[in-house]
């Protein structure tokens, strides 16, 4: 790969000495390493690892700036290497270890079996590609093959990436095997090339921290720009390629060349900003823990509760040109996957003359035999102006005024607006809060939504506050914990020859770290059990890995990659010594324990970096029933929130929804519903 300078920033010192600067790879192994989330300080070590990481990847960045700025975006998304274009092109990379061992063995001229071996010994592939490609003796060296190029390694990626097709496979192998040939032997392109094309080159960057190095490498040395800016600007338009070549633009206009100042931040609005067909960033939920708590976060103003619905997340996009596109809360195109949604929307919108809006909605299932609402799990910007800034209420009336709602097909959420929220008048405004959240648990729903309506009301992509609130009702501690299955116990009796038990980990995104919380074996069924055998056998690793805290009470039998999110209910949470979630946060030395979790359903809509994070664990107790701070998803970039609902005949639905279905264990499909909350 090419091999840019890490030059110092402009006026000021270089975080380390010049001759002791790793690269970037190689300084997140070593900081990663050196953190110990079970120490008291785990949380201050880390905060110092991302700064160092941030300020080595900004240098990166400025030598990229100065020297070949047209390679700014695919140094961005090589960083990284899970995905290679915005997310809602799924251009994803992560190639099979079977190509890759292979690959290995043909571009070295080392025996597969010898690979394979060197694998189960090392456990880490990409360190496999490098002892051999260093190893590897050179026939001919006036013949030296020309050094790889960011450029070349990010478009050959991309083109393995969307390669499909029969011969696909061979096609994959001799790009790989091409890369391999020109990777410099005494360097460690071979290991982190490997590492990319698996997606996981286990060096704990984030697009958080891109983000603020990126920010930190655009802003002039005098003052600290506003990194909030660039954040809410990727939120609202999430492209890098549009980002990087608008900051370059802002960047050119400048004579001194030296940076762009906060001022200028505000210029990115000129390019990044709400546009029909790309994917917001929605808002999300915290938890509270009483109504006394939502009044008072509220104070004296008026505020609206809402039915939350129980189903899957829903961006609906209508583009001026009529076209409809439906994305899920992680930017998949889930057009395909709901059909009869594109249909109601579409019919909708052509009634209320709709030309071009983004509508954040919640597809939910309905019994059209007794119009019962059901778990929903299968997968799934305004008209000239942005609604962003209104107010709810605004925003709301717009909406209604836009669309002509059908009963069973397109409807509004329900919801109770509440006026009066001084403290002289608490206990009647609690008595109608919790009224109306009985009967939105009497018609199947999951809880309240409870949303300020006119001050401080404004829709937020991608923030999280306190002027939303989710209430659940729930037993044990509330809410439920999504959480990623990180290892597992072979089964027993029963339950011999699949894993019969998983070990589950939370999310800490302060220290980068999957901290264990429980030991899951309840509440799945043989099918289930069956399903995620095959599902994460595949993705068994030989060891933990170095983002993994855990101790040695727990020694599951196999580890896997994170790689799905399971929602789980629990009882209760209690302190640990055997778990490290949320460790230093409630206890110096002990996490929290998870008791008597249940498993619910699979989170095929989020990633394992969105699950529940330590934070969230440690903020939680365990009432029987408690309020949810929830930044909901009602992104309607458009217009406000709108239940939008659509219906398909049960005798004949599409296959894609009869598999969902199955999967989940329903003898039929039923009426689908979409909300937006």
């Amino acid at each position: 790969m090419a091999n840019y300078r890490v030059a110092a920033p402009v006026d000021s010192k270089p975080s380390v000495k010049p001759s002791e600067t790793p690269s970037v790879f190689e300084a997140k192994e070593t900081t990663k390493a050196s953190s110990s989330p079970s120490k008291e300080d785990a949380k201050a070590k880390s905060t110092d690892a991302s700064t160092i990481i941030q300020d080595l990847l900004a240098d990166f960045f400025r030598s990229v700036i100065e020297l070949t700025p047209a390679e700014l975006v695919p140094c961005i998304y090589l960083c990284v290497c899970t995905e290679l274009a915005p997310a809602y092109e799924n251009v994803q990379i992560g190639i099979g270890d079977a190509i890759l061992i292979k690959s290995i063995g043909e571009a070295t001229g080392t025996n597969s079996k010898f690979v394979k071996e060197l694998y189960q010994k090392e456990g880490d592939l990409g360190k496999v590609a490098q002892k051999s490609r260093s190893k590897q003796s050179t026939l001919m060296t006036f013949q030296k093959p020309k050094p790889l190029s960011v450029s070349h390694v990010y478009n050959d990626m991309v083109k393995i990436a969307r390669m499909s097709g029969n011969n696909s496979q061979a096609s994959k192998c001799s790009i790989i095997k091409s890369l391999l040939v020109r990777c410099d032997k005494l360097s460690d392109e071979a290991k982190y090339l490997i590492r990319g094309l698996q997606g996981k080159l286990r060096i704990g960057l984030a697009g958080q921290s891109i983000l603020m190095s990126l920010t930190q490498a655009f802003m002039h040395p005098k003052e600290q720009s506003d990194k909030a800016l660039q954040a809410r600007a990727f939120s609202e338009f999430p492209n890098y390629e549009v980002l990087a070549s608008s900051l370059l633009k802002i960047f050119a206009r400048e004579n001194d060349q030296k940076g762009i100042f906060a001022s200028q931040f505000v210029e990115l609005a000129e390019f990044c900003h709400l546009t029909p067909g790309i994917p917001v960033s929605p808002m999300l939920a915290r938890p509270t823990k009483s109504y006394a708590m939502v009044l008072d976060r509220f104070q004296a103003m008026p505020f609206t509760c809402e039915y939350k619905y129980d189903g899957e997340r829903a961006q609906i996009h209508i583009l001026p040109n009529g076209e409809i596109s439906i994305f899920s809360r992680n930017f998949e195109n889930s057009t395909e996957r709901f059909p009869d949604v594109k249909l109601s929307i579409a019919k909708a919108a052509q009634k209320a003359n709709v030309t071009s809006c983004i509508v954040d909605a919640e597809v939910v299932a309905v019994d059209k035999a007794t119009n019962q609402r059901l778990p929903f799990q299968v997968l799934s910007t305004r008209p000239r102006k942005s609604f962003l800034k209104e107010p709810l209420q605004a925003r709301r009336e717009s909406l209604k005024g836009m669309f002509e709602v059908t009963p069973g097909s397109f409807e509004f959420a329900t919801s109770l607006d509440v006026a009066n929220t001084k403290e002289d008048d608490m206990e009647s405004t609690v008595e109608i809060v919790r009224n109306f959240l009985e009967e939105a648990v009497k018609g199947n729903c999951e809880g309240l939504m409870v949303k300020t309506l006119s001050t401080e009301a404004t829709y937020e992509p991608a923030n999280r506050s306190h002027k939303w609130l989710k209430k659940d009702y729930l037993d044990g501690i509330g809410d439920s914990t999504d959480l990623v299955p990180v290892g597992a116990f072979f089964g027993r009796g029963k339950r011999t020859g699949v894993y019969g038990a998983y070990l589950l980990a939370c999310y800490d995104p302060e220290t980068e770290m999957y901290q264990c919380i429980t030991k899951l074996g309840t509440g799945l069924s043989d099918e289930v059990l069956n399903l995620f055998y095959n599902q994460l056998r595949d993705c068994t690793i030989d060891r933990p890995r170095n983002d993994y805290a855990i101790n040695d009470l727990i020694k599951p039998d196999v580890w896997f990659e994170p790689t799905q999110v399971w929602e789980i209910l629990g009882a209760d949470l209690s302190i640990s010594p055997k778990y490290t979630a949320a460790i230093g946060l409630v206890s110096k030395d002990k996490g929290i324990s998870l008791r008597f979790p249940r498993y619910i359903r699979l989170r095929e809509d989020k990633t394992p970096a969105q699950a529940t994070t330590a934070a969230q664990v440690s903020n939680r107790e365990s009432p029987c029933r408690r309020i949810n701070i929830a930044m909901d998803l009602a992104l309607d970039v458009e217009g406000a929130q709108v239940t939008s609902a659509t219906s398909f005949d049960p005798k004949f639905p599409p296959s894609n929804v009869l598999d969902g279905y199955s999967a989940i264990g329903f003898d039929r499909p039923a009426h689908s519903r979409a909300t937006t909350v």
